[in-house]
């Protein structure tokens, strides 16, 4: 991030130079400036890796992710009972991925990852998507190329993973999959926000990923404790009004007395449920929403307060172009070969690829990154 440094240090310079020229001061004093993991280029962020090509989380849809060529890495975390971070989208072992030491795919909700050690996690492979899974399998599962034996890695292994790929530029937007909300059968293990954090930021700090790291999550109380251990840390406020996660609870709740769960304690209608200023107020970087949500005023209106706004999860070309018309600075896709070529059809520059033919989790895809008839007739499904 050496390049971004100087840059953002030059803004900083030319715009601090403006206003001493404008108030006839003969100093400009620059302290504790530090960068940012904002992107400098459009930020495709591949989403779990990019799942709709391979096993989603894992070592083996990053490594996809950086020789195809993302700009970020998405993923999300979860601790284990033995204090480590694992990368999961679900706090359990997901009954559509993870097959126990006998072969069969697990039963929903028979293993908590919080509860669990990180021996016990490792026993289990996540490289196969189950068939039988219905809508899931239906929406991802026929383009992703299957990699059994493949395990859930922890938050030092994908750092190690980039390391050894010697990629000094890729981002990481990561998760706090937490549950504030009790009526959530999750929230009954989910971690406390504090010990949460600390522990991400001790790893994040341990590899030196300060300027490269993204916090995001639903559960703001996060991104609170976040800004408290290192308010340099980019912060991105996930967000959602629909019916989510399969229940009637929403993220904001509008029209409903009192404050959400969900965002650390504002009430959205204070804000007359504008989620953008809401976003602001907790000292947010990033508004990450729905992408359905969101429109050409509020694009705008983010970005005169100062955020950026990278929707999720868009993998329909059509809703991608509309989003990028709207001004967007980013999109989240579970199909991230297909937002790259149509970067690229646009002129919109992306990143480079980084192949290490060494790796054991190199792909092989090539520049294009569609290396499978499969892969390619994926390309174009809507979410």
């Amino acid at each position: 991030m050496k390049n971004f440094r100087n840059i953002w240090k030059h803004s900083m310079m030319v715009g601090l130079a403006a206003i001493t020229l404008a108030s006839g001061s003969s100093m400009i004093r620059i302290d504790n400036v530090q960068a940012k993991a904002i992107p400098q280029i459009f930020d495709l962020e591949s989403h779990r890796g990019g799942r709709d090509a391979r096993p989603e989380n894992t070592l083996v849809s990053f490594a996809y992710a950086l020789e195809l060529g993302v700009t970020t890495l998405e993923m999300d975390m979860q601790m284990t009972k033995d204090g480590h971070i694992v990368i999961s989208h679900n706090p359990y072992m997901n009954h559509n991925l993870a097959k126990d030491a006998n072969g069969t795919y697990v039963k929903n909700g028979m293993y908590d990852i919080r509860t669990m050690t990180l021996a016990q996690v490792k026993q289990f492979d996540v490289g196969t998507m189950n068939p039988e899974a219905g809508d899931y399998y239906a929406g991802h599962g026929k383009t992703q190329l299957s990699v059994p034996g493949t395990k859930m890695p922890t938050l030092e292994e994908v750092f190690e993973l980039v390391n050894d790929y010697g990629n000094d530029k890729v981002l990481f937007n990561i998760e706090t999959k937490s549950y504030p909300d009790p009526a959530f059968p999750e929230a009954k293990n989910s971690p406390d926000p504090a010990a949460f954090v600390a522990k991400f930021y001790e790893i994040v700090k341990k590899y030196h990923m300060e300027e490269r790291v993204m916090l995001q999550s639903f559960d703001w109380r996060t991104l609170q404790e976040m800004k408290k251990l290192d308010p340099n840390i980019t912060r991105v406020a996930l967000t959602c009004e629909q019916p989510t996660w399969g229940r009637d609870s929403v993220c904001r709740q509008v029209g409903e007395p009192g404050a959400s769960p969900w965002m650390a304690g504002l009430d959205i209608d204070v804000y007359k449920g504008d989620y953008i200023k809401a976003a602001k107020a907790i000292g947010a970087d990033v508004v990450s929403p729905y992408w359905e949500e969101l429109s050409n005023e509020m694009v705008s209106e983010a970005h005169e307060l100062g955020m950026k706004v990278v929707p999720w999860t868009v993998n329909n070309p059509d809703k991608m172009n509309m989003l990028i018309d709207m001004g967007v600075d980013g999109i989240i896709t579970d199909k991230p070969w297909v937002l790259r070529e149509l970067l690229i059809k646009r002129g919109i520059a992306v990143a480079e690829p980084t192949i290490n033919i060494n790796s054991p989790y190199h792909t092989g895809i090539g520049i294009a990154g569609v290396e499978t008839e499969k892969l390619c007739k994926g390309g174009d499904s809507a979410e």
